[in-house]
């Protein structure tokens, strides 16, 4: 993976991290990490952000090759699936599932059922909570458009409002 100057192809093109996230299809925060040196750009994205940015090469934004040691997360926890998108992404299944089977590679489930037990308990209550998230986000998007559309009305009709 190459060590990119991500801020600098970002401001210069007058974008937000969270407009950026959302072109590469990655999470704010895995942005943020790229950013602050704390993980790299996937070579996966690296088309991506060469079309975004109508760049040919990176030359003028490579970083000096330092000594990288990346967290204990794959990178590609970070990234939203194609389906997801829209809906904010599930970074958190994904780790889940990414523990779950490190569990299962290292330690058959019949030689510590406690520990799948503990890892079955958590991924349900994270699919629970995936799916509450989901609702809220959806109340959001519905109150956020009823919002829109009252202003719409008071401006339709001469109604100053703040």
């Amino acid at each position: 993976m190459l060590r990119l100057d991500i801020t600098k192809l970002r401001k210069e093109a007058g974008m937000s991290q969270r407009e950026l996230a959302d072109h590469l299809q990655v999470q704010p925060s895995f942005l943020s990490a790229i950013e602050n040196g704390r993980s790299r750009v996937p070579d996966s994205k690296l088309p991506r952000i060469k079309e975004i940015f109508g760049l040919d090469s990176f030359d003028d934004y490579l970083l000096p090759d330092e000594e990288f040691t990346p967290g204990s997360i794959p990178p590609h926890t970070h990234e939203i699936p194609p389906h997801t998108h829209h809906e904010g992404g599930d970074s958190i299944t994904q780790l889940l599932n990414h523990l779950h089977d490190l569990a299962h590679r290292n330690s058959p489930s019949s030689s510590n059922p406690e520990l799948m037990a503990r890892i079955d308990f958590l991924t349900q209550r994270n699919d629970r909570l995936s799916e509450r998230l989901d609702n809220l986000r959806d109340e959001v998007d519905a109150l956020k458009a009823e919002n829109f559309r009252l202003k719409e009305l008071l401006i339709r009709n001469n109604i100053p409002f703040n």
